[in-house]
Protein backbone atom coordinates (compact mmCIF):
# COMPACT_ATOMS: atom_id res chain seq x y z
CA UNK A 1 0.00 0.00 0.00
CA UNK A 2 2.76 2.47 0.87
CA UNK A 3 4.14 3.31 -1.57
CA UNK A 4 1.16 2.20 -3.65
CA UNK A 5 2.31 -0.41 -6.18
CA UNK A 6 0.34 -2.21 -8.88
CA UNK A 7 1.90 -5.54 -9.79
CA UNK A 8 1.36 -6.35 -13.45
CA UNK A 9 0.84 -9.98 -14.47
CA UNK A 10 1.68 -9.58 -18.16
CA UNK A 11 5.06 -8.54 -19.58
CA UNK A 12 4.16 -5.35 -21.38
CA UNK A 13 6.39 -2.44 -22.35
CA UNK A 14 5.63 -0.53 -19.13
CA UNK A 15 6.89 -3.26 -16.82
CA UNK A 16 10.06 -3.70 -18.89
CA UNK A 17 10.91 -0.02 -19.17
CA UNK A 18 14.37 0.52 -17.69
CA UNK A 19 14.63 3.38 -15.23
CA UNK A 20 17.43 4.97 -13.21
CA UNK A 21 17.59 5.45 -9.44
CA UNK A 22 19.22 8.65 -8.17
CA UNK A 23 20.26 9.16 -4.54
CA UNK A 24 21.47 12.17 -2.58
CA UNK A 25 22.64 10.69 0.77
CA UNK A 26 22.43 12.97 3.79
CA UNK A 27 23.13 12.69 7.51
CA UNK A 28 19.52 13.52 8.42
CA UNK A 29 17.60 13.21 5.14
CA UNK A 30 18.34 11.36 1.90
CA UNK A 31 16.74 12.40 -1.38
CA UNK A 32 15.44 9.72 -3.76
CA UNK A 33 14.38 10.08 -7.38
CA UNK A 34 13.50 7.66 -10.18
CA UNK A 35 13.87 8.87 -13.79
CA UNK A 36 12.96 7.25 -17.10
CA UNK A 37 15.07 6.95 -20.26
CA UNK A 38 14.28 10.61 -21.10
CA UNK A 39 15.60 11.75 -17.68
CA UNK A 40 12.07 12.70 -16.62
CA UNK A 41 11.31 12.40 -12.90
CA UNK A 42 8.69 9.72 -12.21
CA UNK A 43 9.02 9.38 -8.42
CA UNK A 44 10.27 11.56 -5.55
CA UNK A 45 10.93 10.52 -1.95
CA UNK A 46 12.78 11.63 1.16
CA UNK A 47 14.18 9.19 3.71
CA UNK A 48 14.38 10.69 7.21
CA UNK A 49 17.02 8.80 9.17
CA UNK A 50 17.08 7.93 12.87
CA UNK A 51 20.85 8.05 13.35
CA UNK A 52 20.57 10.59 16.18
CA UNK A 53 18.01 8.39 17.95
CA UNK A 54 20.38 5.42 17.65
CA UNK A 55 23.23 7.47 19.11
CA UNK A 56 21.05 8.67 21.98
CA UNK A 57 19.90 5.11 22.78
CA UNK A 58 23.49 3.84 22.78
CA UNK A 59 24.59 6.67 25.08
CA UNK A 60 21.73 5.87 27.45
CA UNK A 61 22.61 2.18 27.45
CA UNK A 62 26.26 2.97 28.14
CA UNK A 63 25.32 5.20 31.06
CA UNK A 64 23.08 2.54 32.58
CA UNK A 65 25.78 -0.10 32.14
CA UNK A 66 28.45 2.03 33.82
CA UNK A 67 26.12 2.85 36.68
CA UNK A 68 25.35 -0.82 37.18
CA UNK A 69 29.04 -1.73 37.35
CA UNK A 70 29.67 0.75 40.17
CA UNK A 71 26.99 -0.63 42.47
CA UNK A 72 27.69 -3.08 45.26
CA UNK A 73 26.61 -6.15 43.38
CA UNK A 74 28.12 -9.44 42.34
CA UNK A 75 31.36 -8.93 40.49
CA UNK A 76 31.30 -9.45 36.77
CA UNK A 77 34.62 -9.44 34.95
CA UNK A 78 34.95 -6.71 32.29
CA UNK A 79 34.62 -7.96 28.73
CA UNK A 80 35.52 -4.88 26.74
CA UNK A 81 39.29 -5.59 26.60
CA UNK A 82 38.91 -8.67 24.39
CA UNK A 83 36.60 -7.17 21.79
CA UNK A 84 37.84 -6.29 18.32
CA UNK A 85 36.09 -4.48 15.50
CA UNK A 86 35.93 -6.23 12.13
CA UNK A 87 37.36 -4.67 8.99
CA UNK A 88 34.93 -2.14 7.55
CA UNK A 89 33.18 -1.58 10.90
CA UNK A 90 30.86 1.43 11.03
CA UNK A 91 29.37 3.15 14.05
CA UNK A 92 25.77 1.95 14.60
CA UNK A 93 24.33 5.42 14.03
CA UNK A 94 26.25 5.73 10.73
CA UNK A 95 25.39 2.20 9.60
CA UNK A 96 21.72 2.86 10.35
CA UNK A 97 21.70 5.75 7.87
CA UNK A 98 23.49 3.74 5.19
CA UNK A 99 21.23 0.70 5.67
CA UNK A 100 18.13 2.87 5.19
CA UNK A 101 19.42 3.94 1.77
CA UNK A 102 20.44 0.39 0.82
CA UNK A 103 17.12 -1.11 1.94
CA UNK A 104 15.12 1.34 -0.13
CA UNK A 105 17.30 0.80 -3.17
CA UNK A 106 16.48 -2.92 -2.84
CA UNK A 107 12.75 -2.26 -2.29
CA UNK A 108 12.46 -0.02 -5.34
CA UNK A 109 14.43 -2.42 -7.55
CA UNK A 110 11.87 -5.13 -6.71
CA UNK A 111 8.97 -2.99 -7.92
CA UNK A 112 10.43 -1.27 -10.99
CA UNK A 113 13.03 -2.25 -13.55
CA UNK A 114 16.02 -0.30 -12.22
CA UNK A 115 19.18 -0.85 -14.26
CA UNK A 116 21.47 1.91 -12.99
CA UNK A 117 21.98 4.09 -9.94
CA UNK A 118 23.63 7.49 -9.49
CA UNK A 119 24.85 8.46 -6.01
CA UNK A 120 26.19 11.84 -4.99
CA UNK A 121 29.69 11.31 -3.59
CA UNK A 122 30.47 13.88 -0.89
CA UNK A 123 34.10 14.94 -0.43
CA UNK A 124 35.53 17.55 1.89
CA UNK A 125 38.93 18.96 2.76
CA UNK A 126 40.32 17.48 5.98
CA UNK A 127 42.49 20.54 6.50
CA UNK A 128 39.34 22.65 6.96
CA UNK A 129 38.09 20.61 9.90
CA UNK A 130 39.61 22.89 12.53
CA UNK A 131 37.75 26.18 12.99
CA UNK A 132 37.51 26.67 9.23
CA UNK A 133 41.27 27.32 8.94
CA UNK A 134 43.81 25.59 6.75
CA UNK A 135 46.39 23.44 8.49
CA UNK A 136 50.02 23.22 7.45
CA UNK A 137 52.96 20.94 8.27
CA UNK A 138 53.06 19.88 11.94
CA UNK A 139 49.72 21.53 12.72
CA UNK A 140 48.04 18.28 11.67
CA UNK A 141 49.75 16.43 14.55
CA UNK A 142 50.22 19.24 17.07
CA UNK A 143 46.70 20.34 17.90
CA UNK A 144 45.40 21.92 21.14
CA UNK A 145 45.95 18.62 23.02
CA UNK A 146 49.59 18.17 21.95
CA UNK A 147 51.65 16.92 24.95
CA UNK A 148 48.88 17.65 27.44
CA UNK A 149 45.60 16.26 28.75
CA UNK A 150 42.12 17.42 27.85
CA UNK A 151 41.47 18.88 31.32
CA UNK A 152 44.77 20.79 31.38
CA UNK A 153 44.07 22.19 27.91
CA UNK A 154 40.62 23.39 28.99
CA UNK A 155 42.06 25.02 32.13
CA UNK A 156 44.79 26.71 30.11
CA UNK A 157 42.25 28.04 27.59
CA UNK A 158 40.69 30.22 30.32
CA UNK A 159 43.74 30.60 32.61
CA UNK A 160 42.01 28.65 35.37
CA UNK A 161 39.14 31.15 35.64
CA UNK A 162 35.43 30.57 35.18
CA UNK A 163 34.46 31.49 31.62
CA UNK A 164 31.09 32.81 32.83
CA UNK A 165 31.77 34.92 35.93
CA UNK A 166 35.57 35.30 35.97
CA UNK A 167 36.04 33.76 39.44
CA UNK A 168 38.29 30.78 40.13
CA UNK A 169 37.17 27.78 38.06
CA UNK A 170 36.67 24.31 39.45
CA UNK A 171 35.50 21.95 36.71
CA UNK A 172 35.16 21.41 32.97
CA UNK A 173 31.70 22.18 31.59
CA UNK A 174 29.95 21.40 28.29
CA UNK A 175 29.02 24.54 26.33
CA UNK A 176 26.36 22.60 24.44
CA UNK A 177 25.01 20.14 26.99
CA UNK A 178 25.25 16.39 26.44
CA UNK A 179 21.46 16.24 26.66
CA UNK A 180 21.24 18.47 23.57
CA UNK A 181 23.82 16.53 21.57
CA UNK A 182 27.01 18.24 22.72
CA UNK A 183 30.25 16.29 22.40
CA UNK A 184 33.25 15.82 24.68
CA UNK A 185 35.57 17.54 22.21
CA UNK A 186 37.95 20.30 23.24
CA UNK A 187 35.93 22.91 21.32
CA UNK A 188 32.75 22.11 23.29
CA UNK A 189 34.37 22.29 26.74
CA UNK A 190 35.03 25.31 28.90
CA UNK A 191 36.16 25.91 32.49
CA UNK A 192 33.56 26.91 35.05
CA UNK A 193 32.96 27.31 38.75
CA UNK A 194 30.46 25.01 40.42
CA UNK A 195 27.82 27.72 40.91
CA UNK A 196 27.76 28.76 37.23
CA UNK A 197 27.76 25.14 36.09
CA UNK A 198 24.67 24.35 38.18
CA UNK A 199 22.95 27.58 37.14
CA UNK A 200 23.57 26.99 33.43
CA UNK A 201 22.40 23.36 33.47
CA UNK A 202 21.24 22.48 29.97
CA UNK A 203 20.60 26.07 28.85
CA UNK A 204 22.02 27.28 25.57
CA UNK A 205 24.64 30.05 25.72
CA UNK A 206 22.16 32.65 24.50
CA UNK A 207 19.58 31.65 27.13
CA UNK A 208 22.18 31.58 29.90
CA UNK A 209 23.47 34.97 28.78
CA UNK A 210 19.97 36.43 29.19
CA UNK A 211 19.83 35.01 32.73
CA UNK A 212 23.25 36.40 33.66
CA UNK A 213 22.84 39.64 31.71
CA UNK A 214 26.01 38.98 29.70
CA UNK A 215 27.03 38.09 26.15
CA UNK A 216 28.68 34.67 25.81
CA UNK A 217 28.64 34.48 22.00
CA UNK A 218 32.47 34.35 21.95
CA UNK A 219 32.29 30.96 23.68
CA UNK A 220 30.29 29.32 20.88
CA UNK A 221 32.11 26.13 19.80
CA UNK A 222 33.55 26.11 16.30
CA UNK A 223 31.55 24.24 13.71
CA UNK A 224 32.97 21.00 12.36
CA UNK A 225 31.79 19.11 9.26
CA UNK A 226 30.12 16.40 11.35
CA UNK A 227 27.41 15.59 8.83
CA UNK A 228 29.84 15.48 5.92
CA UNK A 229 32.08 13.12 7.89
CA UNK A 230 29.11 10.82 8.59
CA UNK A 231 28.21 10.61 4.91
CA UNK A 232 31.81 10.11 3.79
CA UNK A 233 32.46 7.32 6.29
CA UNK A 234 29.50 5.31 4.96
CA UNK A 235 29.99 6.15 1.28
CA UNK A 236 32.04 3.11 0.23
CA UNK A 237 29.80 0.75 2.22
CA UNK A 238 26.69 2.13 0.54
CA UNK A 239 28.09 1.97 -2.99
CA UNK A 240 29.50 -1.54 -2.53
CA UNK A 241 26.22 -2.85 -1.11
CA UNK A 242 24.08 -1.40 -3.92
CA UNK A 243 26.48 -2.80 -6.52
CA UNK A 244 26.17 -6.25 -4.96
CA UNK A 245 22.60 -6.74 -6.20
CA UNK A 246 23.41 -6.08 -9.83
CA UNK A 247 22.98 -2.35 -10.40
CA UNK A 248 25.39 -0.29 -12.46
CA UNK A 249 26.44 2.38 -9.91
CA UNK A 250 28.04 5.70 -10.84
CA UNK A 251 28.86 8.72 -8.69
CA UNK A 252 28.83 12.48 -9.04
CA UNK A 253 30.30 15.33 -7.03
CA UNK A 254 28.35 17.82 -4.95
CA UNK A 255 29.26 20.75 -7.21
CA UNK A 256 27.71 18.93 -10.19
CA UNK A 257 24.45 18.49 -8.32
CA UNK A 258 24.35 22.15 -7.35
CA UNK A 259 25.16 23.29 -10.90
CA UNK A 260 22.43 21.13 -12.45
CA UNK A 261 19.86 22.24 -9.88
CA UNK A 262 20.63 25.95 -10.26
CA UNK A 263 20.69 25.78 -14.07
CA UNK A 264 17.17 24.30 -13.95
CA UNK A 265 16.11 26.85 -11.31
CA UNK A 266 14.91 24.18 -8.89
CA UNK A 267 14.55 25.00 -5.17
CA UNK A 268 16.91 23.48 -2.59
CA UNK A 269 15.16 20.25 -1.64
CA UNK A 270 16.62 16.80 -0.99
CA UNK A 271 14.56 15.11 -3.71
CA UNK A 272 15.53 17.81 -6.23
CA UNK A 273 19.18 17.29 -5.27
CA UNK A 274 18.77 13.59 -6.07
CA UNK A 275 17.14 14.53 -9.39
CA UNK A 276 20.05 16.87 -10.19
CA UNK A 277 22.81 14.28 -9.71
CA UNK A 278 22.69 13.75 -13.50
CA UNK A 279 20.99 15.21 -16.58
CA UNK A 280 17.64 16.82 -15.76
CA UNK A 281 14.50 16.36 -17.84
CA UNK A 282 10.80 16.98 -17.23
CA UNK A 283 9.05 16.43 -13.89
CA UNK A 284 6.05 14.10 -14.20
CA UNK A 285 4.96 13.96 -10.55
CA UNK A 286 3.81 16.46 -7.95
CA UNK A 287 3.95 14.12 -4.95
CA UNK A 288 6.82 13.37 -2.57
CA UNK A 289 6.76 10.29 -0.36
CA UNK A 290 8.13 11.05 3.12
CA UNK A 291 9.74 7.92 4.59
CA UNK A 292 10.60 8.16 8.28
CA UNK A 293 12.79 5.44 9.78
CA UNK A 294 11.22 4.36 13.08
CA UNK A 295 12.90 1.04 13.85
CA UNK A 296 11.26 -2.25 14.72
CA UNK A 297 10.95 -1.93 18.49
CA UNK A 298 13.36 -2.60 21.31
CA UNK A 299 14.92 -5.78 22.66
CA UNK A 300 14.74 -4.74 26.30
CA UNK A 301 13.96 -7.46 28.84
CA UNK A 302 12.85 -4.73 31.23
CA UNK A 303 12.39 -0.97 31.04
CA UNK A 304 14.52 1.20 33.31
CA UNK A 305 14.13 4.68 34.76
CA UNK A 306 16.66 7.50 34.29
CA UNK A 307 18.81 6.07 37.07
CA UNK A 308 19.05 2.64 35.47
CA UNK A 309 16.80 0.79 37.92
CA UNK A 310 14.04 -1.53 36.64
CA UNK A 311 10.77 0.34 36.14
CA UNK A 312 8.48 -2.26 34.58
CA UNK A 313 8.76 -5.41 32.56
CA UNK A 314 8.73 -5.19 28.80
CA UNK A 315 5.94 -6.82 26.80
CA UNK A 316 6.20 -10.59 26.87
CA UNK A 317 5.50 -10.76 23.14
CA UNK A 318 5.60 -8.35 20.23
CA UNK A 319 2.65 -9.84 18.33
CA UNK A 320 -0.74 -9.37 20.00
CA UNK A 321 -3.82 -10.95 18.37
CA UNK A 322 -1.95 -11.04 15.05
CA UNK A 323 -0.91 -7.35 15.15
CA UNK A 324 2.47 -5.77 15.83
CA UNK A 325 3.45 -2.19 16.56
CA UNK A 326 4.12 -0.45 13.25
CA UNK A 327 1.47 -2.27 11.23
CA UNK A 328 -0.90 -0.14 9.17
CA UNK A 329 -4.49 -1.00 10.05
CA UNK A 330 -8.01 0.17 9.29
CA UNK A 331 -10.43 0.12 12.22
CA UNK A 332 -14.14 0.57 11.52
CA UNK A 333 -15.66 1.31 14.96
CA UNK A 334 -19.42 1.01 14.82
CA UNK A 335 -20.42 2.49 18.20
CA UNK A 336 -19.24 4.47 21.20
CA UNK A 337 -17.31 7.73 21.55
CA UNK A 338 -14.70 6.57 19.04
CA UNK A 339 -17.15 5.52 16.33
CA UNK A 340 -15.83 6.02 12.82
CA UNK A 341 -13.11 4.73 10.51
CA UNK A 342 -9.52 5.11 11.71
CA UNK A 343 -6.62 4.28 9.37
CA UNK A 344 -2.99 4.54 10.43
CA UNK A 345 -0.06 3.06 12.32
CA UNK A 346 -0.98 0.85 15.27
CA UNK A 347 0.72 0.53 18.65
CA UNK A 348 -0.28 -2.78 20.23
CA UNK A 349 -1.07 -3.39 23.91
CA UNK A 350 -1.31 -6.74 25.67
CA UNK A 351 -4.82 -5.82 26.83
CA UNK A 352 -6.01 -5.94 23.21
CA UNK A 353 -6.87 -2.23 23.17
CA UNK A 354 -4.58 -0.55 20.63
CA UNK A 355 -3.58 3.02 19.80
CA UNK A 356 -3.88 4.09 16.16
CA UNK A 357 -1.97 7.12 14.86
CA UNK A 358 -3.88 8.74 12.00
CA UNK A 359 -3.35 11.96 10.08
CA UNK A 360 -5.70 13.72 12.52
CA UNK A 361 -3.90 12.44 15.64
CA UNK A 362 -3.73 9.40 17.89
CA UNK A 363 -6.87 7.49 18.79
CA UNK A 364 -6.45 5.41 21.95
CA UNK A 365 -8.18 2.30 23.19
CA UNK A 366 -9.38 0.72 19.93
CA UNK A 367 -10.15 -2.98 20.38
CA UNK A 368 -8.31 -5.42 18.12
CA UNK A 369 -11.71 -6.79 17.05
CA UNK A 370 -12.30 -3.67 14.94
CA UNK A 371 -8.83 -3.71 13.31
CA UNK A 372 -8.12 -5.02 9.81
CA UNK A 373 -4.52 -5.33 8.66
CA UNK A 374 -3.64 -3.27 5.57
CA UNK A 375 0.15 -3.54 5.55
CA UNK A 376 2.70 -5.22 7.79
CA UNK A 377 5.10 -2.88 9.57
CA UNK A 378 8.52 -2.57 7.91
CA UNK A 379 10.22 -0.17 10.33
CA UNK A 380 9.16 2.98 8.48
CA UNK A 381 6.40 5.55 8.77
CA UNK A 382 4.91 7.20 5.70
CA UNK A 383 3.44 10.55 4.71
CA UNK A 384 3.04 12.44 1.45
CA UNK A 385 3.50 16.07 0.51
CA UNK A 386 3.49 18.18 -2.63
CA UNK A 387 6.67 19.25 -4.39
CA UNK A 388 7.98 22.74 -3.73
Amino acid sequence: MVPFVIRLKNNNIVSNQAVELRLDPGAKTTGVCIVDSNNSALFFAEIHHRGEAVKKALDQRRGVRRSRRQRTTRYRAPRFDNRTRPIGWLAPSVKSRADNVINWAIKLSQWVNIKSCVIESVSFDNSSMTEGQKLFATQYQQGPLYQTTLRKAVIAKHNGSCAYCGEKGEEAEHIISKQKGGSNSFHNLTFSCRACNEKKGTLALKEFGEVMGKDYSHLEPSKTPKHAAIIQSARNYTIKSIKSFGLNVSTCEGWETRLNREDSELPKEHYYDAFATSIIGAIQTNDVLIIKAQGRGKRLMTRVDRFGFPRQKAKSQKVVHGFQTGDIVKAAVSKGKKAGTHTGRVAVRETGNFNITTKAGTVQGISFKYCNLIQKGDGYGYQTKKTA
